[in-house]
């Protein structure tokens, strides 16, 4: 029996993984997906974090998978749950540094958004780029709504901090799916620690679009790590 807790970004909503985790479901197998209050979002990654480790389950040996925004924070989420033998897999997501702290956003990103905000609130994530890119992202129109719907608006300064590195991190059980070119440095960087990687070239929300593929993806990097 395999337990998966699947992790969304802080920049979309839980709805992200819906399809991946009717996917893995299954007799045998369980499923969580956990989600934080948009109040908590205003107090920081500190308290995202923790309130997405309430949630996780005490199951020995449970398969963290994390896809993008969520990926730096993965090890504090692990790490706060007091996880059992836990894996983490990291889909099209960054990955913290074992050694400095690494900023949620690279100062010229924080910048540019910074214009786009509103009294210090930025815009959904969904309305970043111009809406022919969610159309680009999840080609079904169906599916598009439903996942922008859980959209939330966050504080620019959420941006503005960093994650500290995580005591005894990176374990040996860590993989990484690529879905997107954007992260091929990261997917790279998995590589070089001697994770398990998968490729499944394609789009970043391919966790909607191509659920099947990326939960068999998710399953078979659980066992090979």
């Amino acid at each position: 029996m395999a337990h998966y807790v699947l992790l969304h970004s802080p920049l979309v909503g839980p709805t992200t993984w819906k399809w991946v985790a009717e996917e893995l479901c299954s007799e045998v197998d369980a499923v969580d997906v956990p989600t934080v209050a948009v109040a908590t979002l205003s107090a920081g990654w500190r308290a995202v974090a923790s309130e997405f480790a309430h949630q996780v389950p005490d199951t020995p040996g449970a398969v963290f998978v994390a896809h993008s925004g969520a990926g730096l924070l993965l090890p504090s989420i692990v790490d706060r749950a007091r996880a059992i033998d836990p894996s983490l897999i990291f889909v099209d997501a960054g990955i913290p540094s074992v050694s400095v702290p690494t900023p949620l956003l690279p100062v010229e990103m924080l910048q540019e958004l910074a214009k786009i905000a509103e009294n210090g609130v930025l815009p959904p994530w969904s309305d970043w780029f111009g809406p022919e890119v969610m159309t680009d992202l999840i080609p079904d129109p169906v599916r598009r709504r439903l996942v922008a719907s859980d959209f939330p608006r966050l504080p620019l300064h959420y941006f503005s901090d960093a994650v500290p590195p995580v005591r005894q991190w990176p374990a040996a059980d860590n993989g990484y799916i690529l879905l997107s070119e954007a992260y091929a440095d990261e997917a790279s960087e998995a590589a070089r620690r001697g994770w398990h990687v998968a490729e499944l070239f394609g789009r970043h929300l391919d966790i909607v679009s191509k659920a099947r593929a990326v939960a068999e993806a998710i399953r078979r990097v659980a066992v090979k790590k």
